[in-house]
């Protein structure tokens, strides 16, 4: 589906989430950066990205991603993934304390 159109945010989005579910950090959150520069309010795909970047340890560029992914699902009224963006943010200040 991306071969067919690499700028279709949601194939990307899928993509990432395959990625992610084989443990391919970096590809997944590749696919998911990808995907929220075609759709900024992507919520989901800021959230994912912030996961993969916890994961690989690049905790400051996975602070960005989840305060994003925690404004818009402010804005876009989505609790669920409001609170998994905070627990990741507190972990997150957690390490870098």
């Amino acid at each position: 589906m991306v071969a067919e159109d690499p700028d279709n945010e949601l194939a990307l989005f899928s993509l990432g989430q395959v990625l992610f579910e084989r443990s391919n950090y970096a590809a997944a959150q590749e696919a998911f950066g990808r995907a929220c520069l075609l759709q900024p309010d992507l919520m989901m795909a800021h959230l994912r990205r912030g996961e993969c970047l916890v994961r690989l340890k690049r905790l400051v560029e996975a602070q960005k991603c989840l305060e994003s992914a925690r404004d818009l699902a402010i804005a876009q009224n989505h609790t669920g993934p409001r609170g998994d963006a905070d627990d990741l943010l507190e972990e997150i200040a957690d390490e870098l304390d």
